[in-house]
């Protein structure tokens, strides 16, 4: 990629400093048009490949798509199992690292989110609630020396939490490269392993950073059941 960047700056410069006729012009404009298509070609590739590493037809939750459907089992403030129906899956990008979220239907029609990270060990998280910097007592400062300093604590209903990575991301809605957005993000885990939270910066259409907090309770691979990955009949 970072060779057709280089090679439409060096036909830029050509361009400027040297005459040439319209004929030409034309031919290079059609080489620059060739190397935004491969440009754009492979970043559609990239996100194609970010989907999942694993075959098609393994029926584990890396794999699971829009119309899978679900269940997580010994989920806080319910009662029974979580029988979901998959309706969309969004990307997250951090170079070469991705995740994704999957947003899920109860039969109630209640939206839950299910995130997935399967870097060196699968992590796998079901949002509990949605809160606020004000809950966990943090703000735009402290978040930004975590950031720097790579470390720091946060609190939670009296339970603590420690930084755990945070960074630069691109956000694909339902996985389309003409539907990205950014944002920063930062995650903290419970000592007990059990909980997360997550905080991500966005900005606002007016240009404000808008902080969006989320409680999570981390799933155990155990507790996932895959009935179908993308919508296909239940075996």
């Amino acid at each position: 990629m970072y060779i057709a960047i280089y090679g439409i700056i060096i036909l830029a410069i050509i361009l400027c400093i040297i005459p040439m006729s319209t004929g030409f012009i034309a031919a290079l404009g059609l080489i620059v048009a060739a190397i935004m298509i491969i440009v754009l070609a492979k970043r559609n590739f990239d996100l194609k490949q970010s989907m999942s590493k694993y075959p098609e037809d393994m029926r584990i939750i890396q794999n699971v798509k829009e119309g899978g459907v679900i269940k997580l089992a010994n989920i806080d403030g319910y009662n029974e199992d979580l029988d979901l129906k998959v309706i969309g899956r969004n990307l997250y990008m951090e170079g070469d690292y991705s995740w994704y979220e999957l947003e899920c239907l109860r039969n109630d029609g209640e939206k839950v989110w299910v995130d997935v990270d399967d870097d060196d060990n699968l992590l796998v998280s079901v949002v509990l609630k949605k809160i606020t910097l004000q809950d966990i007592k943090a703000n735009a400062t402290s978040l930004e020396r975590m950031d720097e300093e790579e470390s720091g604590t946060i609190y939670y209903d009296s339970v603590r939490y420690d930084y755990d990575d945070s960074g630069d991301a691109k956000f694909y809605k339902h996985c389309d490269d003409s539907k990205v957005e950014k944002l920063y993000y930062w995650d903290f885990k419970s000592n007990s392993g059990k909980y997360m939270i997550s905080v991500e910066k966005w900005k606002s259409e007016e240009g404000k950073d808008d902080y969006v907090c989320y409680y999570s309770q981390i799933v155990k691979p155990m507790a996932i059941t895959v009935y179908s990955t993308h919508g296909e009949e239940q075996k």
